[in-house]
């Protein structure tokens, strides 16, 4: 009888669902902070002694997911060429999609809220986050995106077509992107 209580007691514990500790620790600097609705979580809720530069930007939250880059790539490259009329010339981004990381998070929510290192966000609501390829890219022109060139983070898609970005689109991708 104690055989098939082990046998059951092993097979509830291969199929229970994936905990909150599941979500590995950075080891690298984290470049990237997804707090709210998320449901895997590697760090501490919001500390204002620990996360000054969140606290001066006034985002607070309970539940987090902190990426270094090597785990943002981990999950897989996107590329895409993208031109846009006040560049000048295309750059190509590549970088994890956003719906992997936002998957990599266990997020769950309606509305993504984007925070550049200067203040700048965006509110992407889920039809928008669903209606475009959406990557966090992590380098342009294989070049990782330092601070002060765009980095360490910039979310884009490409048009559909092939076609340049117009204003709005280019106006809707936050580049200098740490925290969603």
């Amino acid at each position: 009888m104690k055989p098939i209580f082990a046998v059951l007691a092993l097979l509830v514990l291969a199929v229970a669902p994936a905990r909150a500790a599941d979500l590995k620790a950075p080891t690298g600097t984290v470049i990237l902070t997804v707090g709210g609705a998320v449901a895997n979580t590697n760090r501490p809720a919001f500390d204002p002694a620990r996360d000054g530069f969140l606290k001066y930007h006034d985002r607070k939250f309970t539940r987090a997911a902190a990426f270094d880059l090597s785990m943002l790539e981990a999950l897989g490259t996107q590329s895409a060429s993208i031109s846009y009329g006040k560049w000048p010339a295309p750059l190509t981004f590549s970088g994890p999609r956003l719906a992997d990381v936002l998957k990599a998070a266990g997020w769950s929510g309606t509305q993504i809220t984007t925070l550049a290192l200067d203040g700048y966000g965006t509110k992407i609501d889920r039809a928008t986050l669903d209606a475009h390829d959406w990557i966090l890219a992590t380098r342009t022109g294989g070049a990782p995106l330092g601070i002060g060139a765009r980095g360490p983070l910039w979310l884009v898609f490409a048009p559909p077509g092939g076609r340049p970005a117009t204003e709005a689109e280019e106006g809707m991708w936050p580049w200098a992107l740490f925290y969603i």
